[in-house]
């Protein structure tokens, strides 16, 4: 029979009880103990656990049988000889001898129990409850230790049934809930299915468009539908239009088939025009859309599908159509009216214009000379405003291209000011042109169209501006990145900015409107269109740019645009490309313009130049003194000519005549354009002159030369001047030209050149006189009679080609002025594109380049 297990308290109790015997036998006195030392050594060995007395130094002095059975030594090895703590776990014994320390020879120490590891002789741990009480009047413990292993085990063995018992308490909690939770969402989704199909029939059911489930079966009739379908094609009910087969609503058989294919072939086919019909007959367009629906074996069984009558947008995209081809034809008309309007005013223009340029160059007194003077500037301007109507009429209609072409911008803008500057001059106005140094000038774009947009914006600026000065800067967009970090393109901001008279604030939102100026006085003063800055806002729109205006009345106006360029491969920021030879040069810049100043400053430093300042002729004086003083004379004086109280004249003689500073090297900034007096610059000591807005190139190769640091060994001015002509050899020219006028003019232009020149009045009579005559160049006017240029040039190629005959050179003379009439020209087999009027100097430039085998001409227009 198993032994009963006795519980904590009852094994408590029991110590107890033993340990308050001991110690009341230890207590009486030494006679006592002798009497009942058979007694209390019986009850020592019969306690039923095992005990032990322990002295001070917690080494056992006597153990009973039960200690010994539980330790695994006999007394003889126990008593005397081992300590209690040797039997304990290490993890309790420290703990518990710091108490028992504490404890000893305290009478009032109550027993302390503890629960720990006993370590047998064998290795073997148990569990053990142990008691330990002080002996009174004496520094000795009774210690008594009970075996609790099993129970252990046993609450062990409770504890981990507790546990999985939780565990699954808590899994059957969880999956409770988490059925609870399906249960709850099934319950919401079913809600939702309801209330989806709740919604989803009233929507059939309300819907303008058809919606329908039809049977599968090329004869396939609808097994389902909504009152929309009823309603769309004309029948009285549903049950009715159920019993239509399909096929009836269409009328074309054919288009059902086609349509019925691809649902069997994609299972889907969406937003199809169809035509199909009424109960009536009455043709509709419909959109429709279906899906395909198959059965457990892939099979279809029905097809579900929507349909939308689209009649009302058909005829919409129909008249829409037509209005389009109407509008196209009408801009065709408008582009053909005002082509024909150009050539017709460009043909008797051409005479007009050419004739006053050749009675300019004869004897003429000074009143002649003004009038010839007024209708010149007079024919020009009117030029100019058919040249605006034809780019406006070419924006409107989206035929103006850009081109993208390599250019140098620096050259397009310096040379844009040098033009202009000569009317800016003319009222003592100073333009400059200002490129900012981190700005790439090799670029890719339209230079043409940029050209364009600077004529209109620095020429209003002129026309407005009575004093002052007139700025044009060009910078980048975001100047903090370089342009390696844009990629392949540099976004630009362009600025033109004036002293003029402004523009009112509630005027500047209407100034780039088409055929707008601020008021009626503005158009009768200073003339004008309107037309030029409506044009440019579409240019720069067209180049991906945005053009604004800041104006003040009475103070100026500041235009500025951006637009975006590539960059050619191979570029360099301008600032790395000066010339070594320039670095270092000591450069004194003497100009009452604080502007002018500034940019000369900024190109010099970009060459490595150190540039010095003066604002006026004294102070450059003395400037120029000081450092020739100082032994660091500069190398070369720029020097401005109109300056107030000393001109740059009076500063060049100033310099000439003092011992200290005479001899050093004066270059003149000059805005009279081919007005320099030669002979009065080297007398008064200047080495050569630059024209105003100086462009970097000429500025670079004059200071170069000034120094003598430059190949060339002679200094000249630098000034712009007709081309010497070469020497010309005799020509054999064919004119074909319906025009008396503009075969005298021509005429008139080549009579002091060794060119015989033949004429033919039409087309045709230009190829018969080709194909027997011997010519070097023929001039082709366009537009003629019985035989037109295009034609005749096309007949003399042909001719060339069936007798092995070298092409002769051909240059188109024509009044057309569009850019694709001039690819027009080039692909009927002219080599030249001139556009009326033409010039003297660009018809003669253009035969010598064509006749004598040289460069290309590309047909810009002379204006």
């Amino acid at each position: 029979m198993k032994k009963k297990i006795k519980t904590k308290e009852q094994l408590v109790q029991e110590l107890e009880e033993l340990q308050k015997r001991i110690v009341e036998q230890e207590t009486e006195g030494e006679t006592t103990l002798r009497k009942s030392e058979a007694e209390y050594r019986t009850i020592f060995e019969n306690t039923g656990c095992a005990t032990i007395i322990g002295e001070e130094d917690t080494t056992i002095s006597l153990a009973n049988t039960e200690y010994e059975r539980l330790s695994g030594y006999g007394k003889a090895e126990l008593e005397g000889k081992k300590s209690w703590m040797d039997f304990i776990e290490k993890a309790d014994s420290k703990k518990m001898y710091d108490y028992h320390i504490l404890r000893i020879g305290d009478p009032q120490a109550a027993p302390r129990n503890y629960e720990t590891r006993f370590i047998s002789r064998d290795g073997r741990i148990r569990d053990i409850f142990m008691t330990v009480a002080m002996i009174p009047g004496t520094r000795k413990s009774v210690l008594s230790f009970m075996d609790i292993t099993e129970r252990k085990q046993a609450e062990r063995e409770v504890y981990k049934l507790n546990e999985e018992l939780k565990k699954r308490i808590a899994e059957r909690t969880r999956q409770l809930e988490e059925m609870n939770e399906v249960l709850k969402k099934l319950s919401e989704r079913e809600a939702a299915l309801k209330e989806s199909e709740e919604r989803y029939r009233t929507l059939v059911e309300n819907v303008n468009i058809g919606v329908y489930r039809v049977a599968a079966g090329s004869q396939g009739c609808f097994i389902q539908l909504n009152p929309a379908m009823v309603k769309m094609f004309g029948y009285d009910s549903t049950d009715e239009l159920m019993k239509v087969p399909v096929l009836k609503i269409y009328q074309d058989p054919e288009k059902m088939r086609k349509f019925g294919g691809k649902i069997k072939q994609f299972g889907f086919v969406k937003d199809e025009e169809l035509q199909l019909q009424k109960k009536d007959g009455e043709p509709i367009w419909a959109s429709a859309t279906a899906m395909a629906q198959y059965d457990a074996d892939g099979a279809i069984k029905w097809v579900d599908g929507v349909i939308e009558d689209i009649t009302e947008r058909k005829r919409a995209e129909e008249a829409l159509q037509l209005a389009k081809e109407e509008a196209e034809a009408a801009n065709r008309a408008k582009s053909d009216f005002l082509a024909s309007m150009s050539h017709e005013i460009r043909t008797p223009m051409h005479a007009i214009l050419g004739m006053a340029e050749l009675l300019s160059e004869t004897p003429l007194t000074p009143e002649q000379r003004k009038y010839v003077e007024v209708f010149k500037n007079a024919g020009e301007n009117l030029l100019n405003v058919i040249n605006d109507i034809l780019d406006l009429s070419k924006v409107e209609s989206g035929h103006l291209e850009l081109e993208n072409t390599d250019f140098d911008l620096a050259e397009i803008v310096e040379k844009t000011g040098e033009v202009l500057a000569i009317r800016a001059h003319d009222k003592g106005v100073e333009l400059v042109c200002h490129i900012l140094p981190d700005v790439p000038v090799n670029l890719i774009g339209d230079p043409i169209r940029l050209r364009q947009i600077l004529v209109n914006l620095i020429g209003n600026a002129v026309k407005f501006t009575e004093k002052g000065e007139i700025v044009v800067e060009v910078r980048r967009k975001e100047p903090e990145f370089p342009a390696e970090e844009h990629g392949e393109t540099v976004d630009l901001l362009f600025s033109v900015s004036d002293t003029g008279i402004g523009v009112p604030k509630e005027k500047i939102d209407m100034i780039f409107e088409k055929f707008m100026q601020v008021d009626s006085s503005i158009s009768r003063k200073y003339g004008g269109t309107g037309l030029g800055l409506s044009i440019a806002k579409h240019l720069v729109e067209l180049m991906g740019g945005q053009i604004r205006m800041e104006s003040e009345t009475g103070k100026g106006t500041k235009v500025y645009f951006t637009a975006s360029f590539g960059i050619r491969k191979g570029y360099k920021k301008p600032a790395e490309r000066y010339d070594v030879e320039m670095k270092g040069l000591q450069v004194i810049i003497i100009d009452d313009n604080a502007t002018n100043r500034m940019i000369l400053r900024e190109i010099l430093s970009g060459w490595g130049v150190l540039a010095a300042e003066a604002e006026d002729g004294e102070s450059g004086i003395a400037k120029i003194k000081q450092a020739q003083e100082s032994g660091k004379p500069y190398d070369l004086i720029l020097l401005d000519h109109y300056m107030p109280y000393l001109d740059g004249f009076g500063v060049a003689k100033r310099i000439k005549e003092d011992p200290i500073i005479q001899g050093l090297t004066i270059v003149m900034l000059t805005s009279d354009l081919g007005r320099g007096d030669p002979v009065k610059f080297r007398d008064s000591g200047i080495a050569a002159y630059l024209t105003k807005p100086v462009k970097r190139e000429d500025l670079k190769n004059i200071i170069l030369t000034a120094v003598g640091k430059a190949k060339a060994a002679v200094l000249e001015p630098s000034m712009t001047t007709p081309p010497v002509p070469k020497k010309h050899r005799a020509l054999s020219i064919l004119m074909a030209e319906d025009s008396d006028d503009n075969r005298l003019l021509i005429l008139s232009y080549l009579k002091n050149y060794p060119y015989r020149v033949d004429i033919a009045e039409n087309g045709e009579v230009a190829v018969e006189k080709f194909k027997k005559g011997k010519y070097d160049l023929v001039l082709m006017d366009i537009q003629m009679p019985v035989m037109d240029g295009y034609t005749a040039t096309g007949e003399i190629r042909k001719w060339e080609r069936d007798n092995n005959l070298k092409a002769t050179p051909i240059i188109a003379l024509t009044a057309y002025a569009y850019k694709d009439d001039k690819q027009k020209s080039l692909d009927a087999g002219c080599n030249g594109h001139l556009i009326k009027p033409i010039k003297k100097a660009v018809l003669l430039s253009a035969i010598e380049e064509y006749a004598y085998g040289e460069t290309r001409y590309t047909g810009e227009r002379s204006e």
